[in-house]
């Protein structure tokens, strides 16, 4: 059985209750007891606004923002393996 804890720096799919967005791609950073840590582009968008540059350009963080979602807005999660167990096949 795969856990959360093992899908830590790899690339998840999950949906989020109450979401303008139907799914996002996110890049799993952590796990805690109430929720976990995510990076997504999407995400940092919002965060960072229409912040403009004097050049006109947008403003770009120094560092990527990871964000902590709450198990409770949390609809869905789709992890994707290419690892297949053969002993789950033969039973």
């Amino acid at each position: 059985m795969v856990r959360l804890d093992d899908l830590v720096g790899k690339k998840v799919m999950l949906t989020l209750i109450d979401s303008e967005e139907p799914i996002y791609e996110v890049t799993l950073h952590g796990v805690e007891t109430g929720g976990i840590w995510v990076e997504n582009k999407q995400m940092q968008t919002l965060l960072q606004g229409e912040k403009k540059r004097p050049n006109g350009r947008r403003a770009q963080p120094s560092q990527k923002p990871v964000f902590f979602i709450p198990y409770a807005q949390i609809a869905f999660l789709v992890a994707s393996s290419t690892e297949l167990d053969e002993k789950s096949f033969q039973e």
